[in-house]
């Protein structure tokens, strides 16, 4: 079986500030060269922001914070395409953005109050 190339990359968008002065930061995932980028909703000040080792500088609180989701969404991507992998299954750079953001899972049923009292 073929292994798959897989990456993740993370960056922030200088051209776009937000109100605020700071910068949003975004996820590009590749998989045999097709990527898909998305928004993490996190954000940060431009010159906190180290693009060689993908994360925030310092060592204040949102610092930290956004280099713990940064390592966390790593870790659970990494997973993810390990499972699927050993699954055999077929792995595509919008599948794996899907599984992380919960958008496979179909969604409950609502249950209204007289569907709860019966």
């Amino acid at each position: 079986m073929k292994r798959d190339s897989f990456k993740v990359l993370f960056f922030i968008k200088k051209a776009k500030l937000l109100k605020n002065g700071e910068a949003s930061v975004c996820m590009r995932i590749t998989v045999n060269g097709a990527r898909v980028e998305n928004n993490i909703r996190k954000s940060i000040e431009p010159a906190l922001w180290n693009q060689a080792k993908e994360c925030a500088k310092g060592k204040s609180r949102k610092s930290c914070d956004l280099n713990a989701y940064i390592e966390d969404a790593r870790i659970k991507l990494h997973q993810t395409f390990n499972e699927l992998e050993e699954q055999g299954q077929f792995i595509t750079a919008h599948l794996l953005q899907k599984k992380f953001f919960g958008q496979d899972q179909a969604p409950e049923v609502a249950r209204t109050l007289i569907q709860t009292i019966q």
